[in-house]
């Protein structure tokens, strides 16, 4: 049994080379489709196909050559000899080449008329089987480009990244600004210059706030906001100790987040091992007073409890609290699992409490990031961070357009 595998561009030319190969008593074992390459713009499926073929059922005038003991080649010998002279022999023909002529002429006992070869003819029939093959090439390309041109009007580069953002869940009429923005570049040759490209008009529509900056005198204060269980405290939780322990900054931790059962002690163990100061409010009244206490720092980090978007006392209490404390940076920390509504919902809600940064948690619970980039290029609001886990001061990162880039495609292939 002889087993090979096959790569190729469709499974009709795999089963070309298969039979060419391996005949036409080939059996197909297995057949998969292969991923395509996360950043090739113009990378084609594949199949890989795996066939075999029993040599051992073969005739044997078409096994093998074999070398005897006296150095000379030939085929194994078989015991079954039939007699032709016997009644009901099986009638035997000369053989002959595909595309040879063989004379007419009977054949008597002892006369063999050998195959005569008619080169013009070959060459003929070879040229007749490449046009054939160039237009079933023409024809599978063309059938390609319309069903390319049928499901999004574009075609070459510009399809793949097209289907790329639907793949990934960026809404249609966003993905189809962008595109229609790369149609005056010449790409005829450079599919790096369309990527490139590409990446720019991300930035342009996806901007970042960059990291948190020092003030001359006085501490930055930071406000991080939010829905319930959207991360906010765990987030906090990386910043100060990224700051503090890494970045060798004074730090102080301000938590009005009384609501949560046993909110308060989780903050202060944090607070002890990472050696920050902590303030706890429980109004808006006692902010000064709790601002006072870390004017000696670099920074301030303000921890609010979770309210409901629509529960109007809540959000007038949050407001209260906000306009109080005037932070230089207001967070709004945004679950990268909810839907895209949602999040547009949210960001209206609160802008009632002057958020400037968006801030994404939980990227590694989702495996599509199209609805960030959805509501970031509607809002225009920068974003900070993303987080991906709940380690501290580990699983956060500094949002950069072409990392949200590598992001948008990494899940989007596999």
């Amino acid at each position: 049994m002889r087993i090979k595998k096959y790569v190729a561009r469709s499974m009709r030319e795999a089963l070309l080379q298969i039979k060419e190969e391996l005949g036409e008593d080939a059996i197909i074992l297995k057949s998969r489709k292969l991923p395509r390459k996360v950043f090739s713009l113009g990378a084609q499926e594949e199949v890989e196909v795996t066939a075999a073929v029993d040599e051992s059922s073969r005739p044997e005038s078409f096994k093998p050559l074999q070398m005897n003991n006296t150095g000379v080649y030939s085929r194994p010998r078989t015991s079954n000899i039939i007699d032709l002279d016997q009644p009901g022999a099986p009638e035997v023909k000369p053989w002959r080449p595909q595309g040879m002529r063989v004379s007419s002429v009977p054949l008597r006992e002892t006369q063999v008329i050998p195959a005569v070869s008619d080169d013009k003819e070959q060459i003929n029939e070879i040229k007749e089987n490449i046009n054939e093959l160039r237009t079933l090439i023409k024809g599978v390309l063309e059938k390609n480009a319309e069903n390319e041109k049928k499901d999004n009007g574009y075609s070459g580069g510009l399809a793949v990244l097209h289907k790329r953002l639907i793949d990934a869940e960026v809404k249609p009429e966003i993905a189809d600004k962008l595109i229609n923005r790369l149609k005056g570049i010449e790409i005829s040759h450079s599919d790096v210059l369309l990527e490139s490209r590409f990446t720019n008009l991300i930035t342009e529509c996806f901007p970042v706030a960059g990291p948190l900056k020092l003030k001359k005198s006085g501490p930055v204060v930071v406000a991080f906001v939010g829905p319930t269980g959207s991360g906010k405290t765990t987030t906090l939780a990386k910043l100060a100790a990224h700051c503090c322990v890494n970045k060798g900054k004074k730090v102080s931790i301000i938590t009005a987040d009384t609501y949560r059962i046993a909110a308060i002690e989780q903050i202060r163990t944090f607070a002890d091992i990472v050696k920050v100061g902590l303030q706890v409010v429980f109004s808006s009244e006692e902010i000064p007073a709790a601002l006072r206490e870390c004017a000696g720092d670099d920074l301030v980090f303000v921890d609010t409890a979770g309210r409901s978007k629509r529960n109007t006392e809540n959000m007038e209490e949050l407001k209260s609290l906000i306009d109080t404390l005037h932070p230089d940076e207001v967070h709004l920390v945004l679950s990268a699992t909810t839907k895209d509504s949602d999040l547009l919902d949210m960001v209206k809600r609160y802008k009632n409490v002057n958020i400037n940064r968006l801030l994404f948690t939980k990227l590694d619970e989702t495996v599509k990031v199209g609805s960030i980039f959805n509501l970031v290029s509607e809002v225009k609001i920068p974003v900070s961070y993303f987080t991906f886990g709940q380690s501290v001061p580990d699983d956060i990162e500094l949002a950069r357009p072409a990392g949200f880039v590598a992001r948008l495609w990494e899940d989007n292939n596999k």
